[in-house]
């Protein structure tokens, strides 16, 4: 009985991790596709997708300044991708390749200076085995952006589209003072995305910290 209830355990948690590995190919299916679709056919798609947005975030925007619209929505996805990045990335597999990388390209330098041809020969053979990881490495960091596709894409349309339907909106920074947040702040940044940047920049350390995702990494 023992051995069949462990059989049957073992036949569930199958089972869940393939729906699971399901689940994530079918969002970043999605996620994909809204890119593609904002690149390839940005005239047609992002008003749809913007429009179905302000559905909801309408509304919000109209309680309060757009540069708070901007800091809550630079929170939410913030928040959203850190989460994402947390259960979907090895942090322990990125810290021990950090350290073996860093002590890996010191022990190279070493053996280049010294021209030790024997100790470089057997640090490029490590080199290709590193590459493995990395390439584990690469393929979980694709998870968080893909799903981060679905959430953030529509939200920064919505925010163009908005500034759009109102172009005289302004909000006053530190140097510049008051500025149109459609306006270029520096090459094809506009004001409103610099704002975005800076808030979360800001808001990601907290959260970082706060449930201890990449720290010390």
């Amino acid at each position: 009985m023992e051995g069949a209830s462990k059989a049957d355990s073992a036949t569930i948690k199958k089972k869940n991790k393939s729906f699971l590995d399901t689940l994530q190919t079918i969002l970043l299916v999605i996620g994909f596709a809204i890119m593609l679709g904002s690149i390839f056919f940005a005239n047609e798609f992002r008003p749809v997708v913007a429009g179905a947005v302000n559905v909801v975030a309408g509304p919000i925007a109209s309680m309060m300044p757009f540069y708070m619209v901007v800091l809550t929505i630079a929170a939410i996805v913030t928040l959203i991708s850190t989460f994402i990045q947390k259960y979907t990335i090895d942090w322990e597999l990125m810290q021990r390749m950090t350290i073996r990388s860093r002590a890996f390209q010191k022990e190279y330098r070493e053996a280049q200076l010294s021209g030790n041809k024997h100790k470089l020969k057997k640090l490029q053979e490590e080199q290709l085995s590193m590459m493995e990881d990395q390439s584990q490495l690469s393929k979980q960091q694709l998870k968080p952006m893909g799903f981060l596709m679905i959430i953030s894409v529509p939200l920064f349309f919505w925010m163009y589209w908005f500034l759009t339907n109102n172009p005289d909106m302004t909000m006053v920074f530190p140097f510049w003072g008051e500025q149109k947040l459609l306006d270029s702040a520096w090459f094809v940044f506009q004001y409103w995305i610099v704002w975005s940047f800076i808030c979360s920049l800001a808001i990601s350390q907290v959260i970082r910290k706060a449930i201890n995702v990449g720290v010390g990494v």
